[in-house]
Formats: structure tokens, C-alpha cells, sequence
């Protein structure tokens, strides 16, 4: 299980720390992390193909916190933090994110994870097609393909725990990893 909150203390002496952020996201954060991420990327990785996997994966985390934010704008700017992390060992790179959710979108979005880290490879392209199909949005305009596109560009299931802090709030950590 992850914790994101102890990774961003806890890096082990392989592990470069590429990227790290904590605080509340905006759109403009957002676009300034990727580029950042981009060009550390582009230092330290040379296959372009694996650059692409990791900058991809890391669009998707940071688009799902930013968009899962809305329920806690009226909150205090504590539960509105994030972290995010891009780190490199000598086998992967790891995707780290933590953000809070509310409690009551906890079982739906464990079950969700549990249930696409279940599919192989073959199910899970047909499941992304079936949704793709079926032209379905959210009230916030999209069709549920994140935690599938996360799968299917890492080629492996998602890492992931929630951290009950009170009856409202759990916070919700995610680790994608990419050989490389």
C-alpha cells in the first residue's frame, strides 16, 4: 500500500526525486508542474517512448485531483491540498499523488480501482472501448476513462490507499508505476 504522505519523507537513497509538489491546484499550477516534469523528464530519460508513458500518466493524475477538487472548494484549504511526486529507481519511474476526497466517494472509487486492476490487458482494452463507445459523461464531463488510461499506459495495476481523517474527509493516495 501507498502513503503518500510518508513518501515525500521517506525517498530511499536509489530514488531520485524528480518532481514533488504540495499545496491546493489550479489550472495554471497544473500547466506550470508539466512543463517542470517535462523538463526534468527530458534530462534524465533518453527512450522517448517511456518520457511519453510517464508525462502522459502524470496529465491523468493531475487532471483526476483537479477535477475531483469541485466537492471541496467549500471546505478549509487543508482538504483542498495536494501532493504529487514523480520519482525514478533503476527499474521505474513512480507517478505518486495524495489528495483528499470526501468519504462518501470512498467505497465507489475503491471499488472502481479494484475492479480495472482486475482486468488483463485484453478485457481492459475492451472495457475502454465499450466506455469510448458508449459516449456516457459524468456531470463533469467525462466518461470515467482515467483510472483505465492510467492502467493501460503503465502496463500495471494501480498502487492505492485512503486515510480516514474524519467522518467527511479520507485522503486518497495512488501510485502509477512505468518500467522503464
Amino acid at each position: 500500500m501507498v502513503n503518500t504522505l510518508n513518501k515525500f519523507k521517506n525517498l530511499k537513497e536509489n530514488e531520485q526525486l524528480l518532481l514533488a509538489y504540495q499545496g491546493i491546484i489550479t489550472d495554471s499550477l497544473t500547466n506550470n508542474l508539466l512543463t517542470i516534469a517535462e523538463n526534468k523528464l527530458a534530462m534524465t530519460e533518453y527512450n522517448s517512448r517511456i518520457k511519453k508513458k510517464v508525462f502522459n500518466i502524470l496529465v491523468e493524475v493531475l487532471q483526476n485531483i483537479y477535477h475531483n477538487q469541485t466537492e471541496l472548494k467549500s471546505s478549509s484549504g487543508n482538504y483542498q491540498e495536494i501532493s504529487v511526486m514523480v520519482v525514478k529507481d533503476s527499474q521505474k519511474y513512480h507517478v505518486i499523488s495524495g489528495n483528499y476526497i470526501t468519504t462518501k466517494n470512498k467505497a465507489f472509487l475503491k471499488q472502481r480501482i479494484e475492479e480495472i486492476n482486475q482486468l488483463n490487458s485484453e478485457e481492459l482494452r475492451s472495457k475502454y472501448r465499450s466506455k469510448l463507445d458508449e459516449g456516457v459523461f459524468s456531470e463533469k464531463g467525462r466518461a470515467g476513462l482515467g483510472i483505465m488510461d492510467m492502467i493501460r499506459k503503465s502496463g500495471e495495476p494501480l498502487d492505492f490507499d485512503f486515510k480516514s481523517i474524519n467522518k467527511d474527509f479520507t485522503y486518497f493516495s495512488l501510485q502509477v508505476n512505468i518500467q522503464h
